[in-house]
């Protein structure tokens, strides 16, 4: 079977393979693996998260841990899936030590990587994952609770939604109404309801 490499496939490795060697930050000293992005290019739907943890470090893949196993469930089940209709990424590309939240050099170290698969792929919907990844697109104090689940003007006249992360879910277990497992439930099939009104 032969694999046909797209346009974005193309422009999006150049990026990538400039992104391994990138030595613009000290966490190039302390990454075992850059992170540069998961599922298949869409110029439908992008979800960023925050930065790599561990398990991402060692493997090279964003959210491929614990939360990012409860996250492929929460897409799963509005037909989502990293093999067909969403790409990922992180506002980092490399791990911070500790897991700690990124500096602000960090932030704008890889801002280019993150603008160039934006760019790129100009989606239609762009999912903010947690605070880190809002607090790069929307300029506001308000916190990741008051804000999920609104949609926002993104680049390139897309539509920007913050939701919660899957690590903040996975502290959260109640599925009860109002509780964040619930809200998320509400957010995602809200995502998909635009989604499919999308012709592209």
């Amino acid at each position: 079977m032969t694999v046909i490499k797209t346009e974005f496939d193309e422009k999006l490795e150049q990026v990538r393979l400039e992104c391994m060697k990138c030595e613009k930050c000290s966490l190039c000293h302390s990454r075992t693996n850059t992170v540069f992005s998961g599922g298949v290019p869409n110029s439908k739907l992008m979800l960023i998260g925050e930065a790599p943890g561990y398990y991402e470090d060692m493997k090279g893949e964003p959210f491929v841990g614990k939360a990012g196993q409860l996250l492929d469930k929460i897409l799963g089940c509005v037909g989502f899936s990293r093999k067909e209709n969403i790409y990922i990424c992180n506002t980092l590309k490399c791990r911070p030590p500790e897991n700690r939240d990124p500096l602000p050099e960090e932030k704008a170290a890889c801002k280019e990587f993150l603008d160039a698969q934006v760019n790129i792929l100009k989606p239609r919907i762009i999912l903010l994952c947690g605070r880190v990844a809002v607090n790069s697109f929307l300029d506001t104090k308000l916190g990741i609770t008051k804000l999920r689940g609104q949609w926002f003007e993104g680049p390139d006249f897309s539509k920007m939604m913050p939701i919660f992360h899957p690590s903040y879910l996975l502290r959260n277990d109640s599925r009860e109404k109002g509780s964040p497992k619930w809200l998320m439930w509400q957010d995602i099939k809200e995502v998909r309801r635009v989604y499919d009104q999308m012709n592209v």
